[in-house]
């Protein structure tokens, strides 16, 4: 009786602290929020939008021209921006303005986009990929969102405030690669110029998280996510070796079939799934948006973070977050189908959890082959720092201004598992956060890179609002 009594004691104060926390957990409050914004693109700045998108900046096309005329339009576009700034090119077609701040010993602040996009097949669209179409309220266009969109959105806030008479109170660095979808080098050449003439930023705004309204774990409403981080990445070419033959012959050491069960290996035993910080703290405002079974489970990570983590991994995307992912993308063997060939290749692009490193991801895959076994990596890059998020001064100044646009949307940090130009700048400048200020619906961030890119033409004009605000503001921000 006295042991049951006990365990049912324990019980009751088990579940009273579990209540406890579910109802503690709440939404991070926005410390001395900024006024509730009006502000607004307009039709014009819209049509100044499609104008933009229907220059065809296909990088790896190796036609130059929409490039060569790039610059024009926008001169053209944004007359007051280009009269205002001061123009550099980076690698002939990466494009900096630099608007002069009254405080010139600050350190500046960057404003990042991207305006080579990828190519588009108009099979399968609904509208001609670079027409920039309206229909039923939306733009469809390749870089409607990846990421013209920032740009367009940067220009149209500067010229906005110019006409306003605004200064703002430090440098302001707007930075447009040519090259991102490639990887090229005209983002880490943007930052050896700042080296150079010693103006490291100290903030940089790039490409990543957003504002979007079908927020995972079944919370309702408008969410920001803001990335902090992104993960590391690499490509392995992996070439196993063995004497080839014929194919009425095979054995478990051919070259092919080495390949395979190292890959298939690599596939079925992943690495530990870790919750990081920024992913806890994420879910943990996920669920401070959401119901009381959330907020039960979330405000109790200390006994339910197993389950979580388990949870995770049960779904490919959420999975990404959680860990090193290993995707099998190319598989080269015999040119006939009766020759066991003397080698195999494949290649495997490989995604790195902040918490790992390069060498150790490439040491997983290494343990499943054979040291007859050739490897050879490209596009190698670790995973990025993590930019502070509890409590920072530049990561409040960002929810001070989010909310001001999106006063009803929840702010959270999270991990990005795509690679952006902003990893280069996190290597120099600790405040490098990812968030378009737009608010991208429905499936439009899954469309990046596919058909029917398109973005709402009333988010496109909030958005402007986004960064009217951000530059507006900024004598709130740092030092």
């Amino acid at each position: 009786m006295v042991v049951a009594a006990v365990v049912l004691a324990l019980i009751a104060a088990l579940a009273i602290v579990l209540v406890v926390n579910a109802v503690r957990l709440k939404p991070t409050p926005v410390v001395d929020p900024l006024p509730q914004s009006s502000a607004m693109g307009t039709d014009a700045s819209v049509e100044r939008f499609r104008e933009m998108l229907r220059s065809e900046t296909v990088w790896g096309s190796g036609d130059r021209t929409a490039f060569d005329e790039f610059v024009p339009k926008l001169r053209r576009l944004y007359p007051r921006v280009f009269e205002t700034c001061e123009l550099k090119m980076i690698d002939t077609y990466g494009i900096s303005l630099l608007w002069k701040g009254t405080d010139r010993a600050a350190a500046p602040v960057l404003l990042m986009a991207h305006h080579d996009v990828v190519e588009a097949d108009p099979a399968g669209w609904s509208h001609d990929p670079f027409s920039a179409d309206v229909a039923d309220g939306k733009i469809y266009a390749r870089g409607a969102v990846d990421t013209k969109c920032i740009w367009a959105g940067l220009m149209e806030a500067a010229e906005t405030l110019m006409a306003e008479g605004y200064t703002p109170p430090r440098d302001i660095y707007f930075f447009s690669s040519n090259t991102e979808e490639e990887g090229g080098d005209t983002a880490p050449h943007m930052i050896d110029y700042l080296k150079s003439i010693d103006r490291i930023p100290y903030m940089v705004l790039d490409e990543g998280g957003a504002v979007i309204d079908n927020p995972p774990l079944g919370v309702q409403g408008e969410f920001a996510a803001v990335g902090v981080a992104e993960k590391g990445i690499f490509n392995a070419c992996i070439e196993t070796c063995a004497d080839g033959g014929h194919a009425s012959t095979p054995s478990l050491e051919d070259a092919t079939a080495k390949l395979v069960a190292g890959l298939d290996d690599l596939q079925k035993n992943p690495p530990r799934a870790v919750l990081s910080a920024p992913v806890a703290t994420m879910l943990k405002e996920l669920a401070a948006h959401g119901g009381f079974g959330l907020r039960i489970v979330f405000g109790n990570l200390w006994l339910f973070r197993p389950l979580v983590v388990r949870i995770m991994k049960g779904d490919h995307e959420t999975a990404a977050m959680v860990r090193t992912t290993y995707a099998l993308t190319q598989l080269e063997g015999s040119k006939a189908h009766n020759v066991i060939p003397h080698k195999a290749k494949a290649t495997v692009n490989v995604r790195i959890d902040p918490g790992d490193s390069v060498g150790g991801a490439l040491a997983r895959i290494k343990q499943r082959f054979d040291e007859k076994t050739s490897y050879d990596l490209f596009e190698v890059c670790e995973p990025s720092p993590v930019s502070p998020f509890d409590g920072d001064e530049a990561f409040e100044y960002l929810r001070r201004v989010i909310h001001s646009v999106y006063p009803n949307a929840g702010i959270a940090p999270y991990v990005q598992t795509s690679c952006s130009d902003a990893r280069h700048f996190a290597r120099v400048c600790p405040h490098t956060y990812r968030f378009a200020g737009i608010l991208f619906r429905g499936d439009q961030r899954m469309r990046i890179h596919g058909q029917d890119e398109n973005l709402d033409v009333d988010a496109f004009k909030r958005g402007v609002g986004f960064y009217i605000e951000f530059i507006r503001h900024l004598d709130m921000l740092g030092k």
